[in-house]
Parts: structure tokens; sequence; C-alpha cells
């Protein structure tokens, strides 16, 4: 994988609207192998630093607790990132992806509880072949997968048909 094969997009895939306005901050998202990472960049402030960290809204109150702990056991995988330049932070993680340090950081993150109260969507839509849509859970321990479905709308409308936001990006 290269950097330039990442595409960051606007809209939350995990509950398909953008990100209420923030002045000076931009804030964009991508879905990797399953986690989904936060990409942020203040824009007009004296640090060009761009980051990129898990999505944690969905997350139960513990959660943050039991990750703090991973981090600090420096067992690699902490599925941080950040660089200077944002070629470069993408750079960063297209190198990380499917290595064995990601693999840990992946299960690690993956075993953490979810807020089950929590309301964004349980499935995002993907594409495995052409032609196939999926829909992958946001939570694998409560959901299966569904699918396939021959075009992303019709995904779309099997899982969520009162949904009337424009694409997410996820493709």
């Amino acid at each position: 994988m290269k950097g330039a094969d990442i595409r960051l997009s606007y809209t939350d895939p995990m509950t398909g609207q953008a990100p209420r306005s923030t002045r000076y901050r931009e804030t964009q998202y991508v879905d990797l192998d399953g986690v989904v990472l936060v990409v942020r960049h203040a824009h007009r402030s004296r640090s060009p630093l761009w980051s990129a960290e898990p999505y944690t809204d969905h997350l139960h109150s513990s959660a943050h607790a039991l990750w703090a702990k991973h981090l600090q056991a420096g067992t690699g995988g902490g599925l941080i990132f950040a660089h200077i330049r944002r070629r470069d932070l993408l750079e960063q993680i297209a190198q990380a992806v499917g290595t064995e340090e990601w693999a840990r950081g992946r299960d690690a993150w993956m075993g953490l509880p979810r807020d089950r109260w929590w309301s964004g969507r349980r499935f995002r839509v993907v594409r495995r072949a052409p032609r196939q849509w999926w829909a992958v859970p946001t939570d694998p321990s409560r959901d299966t997968e569904r699918g396939p479905w021959t075009s992303e709308r019709a995904a779309l409308d099997a899982i969520h048909p009162n949904l009337n936001s424009p694409r997410d990006g996820t493709t």
C-alpha cells in the first residue's frame, strides 16, 4: 500500500455525517483494515502537525483506560501517528498497515468494549469485488456481515432505509 492510495473523507463513516464546523481545525476520516482513523490538522496555527488516531466516540467509558494501559505497556501497535506534512503522515500510515505491529494494535483495539447505547451506524459498506458490496459491522462482537449486494446504493437502502446522506467515502 502507498500513501497515495489512502483516501481521506470529510464524512464520518461511523455516523454518516460531516463533523460540525470547527474553526481553524480540519478533521478527516479513513477506514483501514476495520479501524477508523481520525486525521486532524490545525489550520492557521504555529504547529504544522498532522495527526491520526483511532475513532473513540463509540467506546465504553472504561475502554479509554484499557487503551492507555495498552499504550503504556510498550507492546507496540498504538495506531497513533503524527507528522509535519500530510503526505508523509499518509505514507507513515500506509507503511504500518499490514505489519505485525499493526495487527497487534488492531487486535487490541477491536478487543476494547464498545458503548452499547451509542447511536451511530452499526454497519459500513465496503466493496470487496466488482459488483459485490458488503455491510461490515462496526462492532464485530455483536453483528455478522451482510451481503453481498450489487451496488452501494442497494446495500445502504437495505441496512439504512431512511438514510438520506451522501456517500460516506468508504469505497
